[in-house]
């Protein structure tokens, strides 16, 4: 626009260069190339304007740009179950149960298994646990969770899948070099694993790293889909498996249940 003003005005100047024009004709092509000059003024504090306001959304993405790329670091696990165990409003997380059984002694024996030096050396050191809804899935989780973190592990929990997206590949990147340093096993638990099968993180958990140990559960089989986790476990692996010392937990909360010392 400001170009096609300065070929107006070169054309006024023309104009006003012809020796014949009357007085009223000067004054007129005058008074047009005043007029002309300012709106080119115009034009030219508009493009200034523009380009400052350029300038100022520039350094907004950059500032933007900046803050995602310190993403924030990964959850780290907390076992907070016995903080709720006396509140039905609470534990376990709105489920259906109202006591909790440790089941240690199965609790121990997954360790073991998962934790086994010739698997986590694996690339795809990974274990699925799938339940119906309500059947005590997030805590199992955090049973396992607590028991690994005993076992040197380094543990990450995610209590829903969707929340993956909310992270940089980097980050998961930078919690295995950590957990390397320090002689740790890197552990990452995802719960609610249907509710982001298509998340891109999939790939790079369960197939592109060593010494990682990732663990899902969720409420269908994945048969044949993403994401792809080597070891599946059906609902039965979740509970007791008939381990001795669990049985005893089980008939001593019982016992205390219906206040009956004599079963």
């Amino acid at each position: 626009k400001i170009e096609g003003v300065e070929e107006e005005i070169k054309g006024v100047e023309i104009k006003l260069s012809d020796q014949s024009l009357t007085d009223l004709d000067k004054k007129y092509w005058r008074d047009e190339k005043i007029a002309l000059r300012q709106k080119e003024n115009n034009l030219i504090q508009g493009r200034n304007n523009l380009i400052l306001e350029k300038n100022n959304l520039r350094q907004k993405q950059n500032a933007l740009i900046n803050t995602q790329s310190k993403s924030k670091p990964l959850p780290r696990f907390k076992y907070d179950m016995e903080e709720n165990i006396n509140d039905e409003y609470l534990f376990p997380y709105n489920g259906i149960g109202k006591i909790l059984l440790k089941r240690e002694a199965f609790v121990n024996k997954l360790c073991d298994e998962i934790l086994d030096p010739s698997k986590v050396e694996e690339v795809s050191c990974n274990h699925y646990f799938r339940s119906a809804r309500g059947n005590g899935k997030t805590t199992f989780l955090k049973l396992l969770g607590k028991e690994l973190e005993n076992r040197n592990c380094e543990v990450y929990f995610f209590e829903h899948a969707k929340f993956l997206d909310d992270y940089k590949e980097k980050v998961f990147e930078q919690a295995q070099d950590e957990a390397k340093k320090t002689g740790k096993t890197l552990v990452i638990m995802v719960d609610e694993v249907q509710e982001n099968i298509h998340s891109g993180h999939w790939s790079h958990l369960l197939k592109e790293s060593k010494n990682k140990v990732v663990i899902g559960a969720g409420i269908p089989q994945l048969e044949g889909g993403s994401p792809d986790f080597k070891n599946k476990h059906s609902s039965s692996e979740m509970y007791f498996n008939c381990q001795s010392k669990d049985m005893e937990e089980l008939i001593e909360v019982f016992m205390k249940e219906t206040n009956n010392k004599n079963i």
